[in-house]
């Protein structure tokens, strides 16, 4: 009797941690996108800072410092273009994830919903 009520128990158990599980799995997947992501783009920001700098070295005389001031509109016109693509792939992401959070949500739900009452005690007369 108590054996069949501990196994019930068990497998609803089992049951409850499958969707626990998946939403770990795609919380540590969504978080080594976003890592990747960071590093991506603080690597690209740096490499465009670090342009920025050498180009700024160049500069020697004023004729230098007006093809350097020259430039730094289409530098500016480059950046906010990575920007703003750097902007949309991050909420990509974020939707991606939003939206497979949210058809777990679903599926843990519909398991939860789908458990049986455990098997009851028979009390002894």
């Amino acid at each position: 009797m108590y054996t069949e009520m501990f196994n019930s128990m068990q497998d609803q158990m089992e049951k409850l941690a499958a969707p626990v599980r998946k939403f770990n799995n795609a919380t540590i997947d969504h978080m080594s996108k976003l890592v990747d992501y960071n590093l991506t783009t603080m690597r690209n920001y740096s490499e465009v800072a670090i342009e920025q700098m050498r180009a700024m070295q160049t500069v020697s005389d004023p004729k230098s410092l007006q093809a350097y001031i020259n430039a730094q509109g289409e530098a500016a016109k480059n950046l906010s273009e990575k920007v703003a693509k750097d902007a949309n792939e991050l909420v990509e992401l974020q939707r991606g994830f939003a939206e497979q959070v949210q058809k777990l949500s679903e599926e843990g739900l519909a398991t939860v919903t789908k458990l049986e009452t455990p098997v009851a005690v028979k009390k002894s007369a």
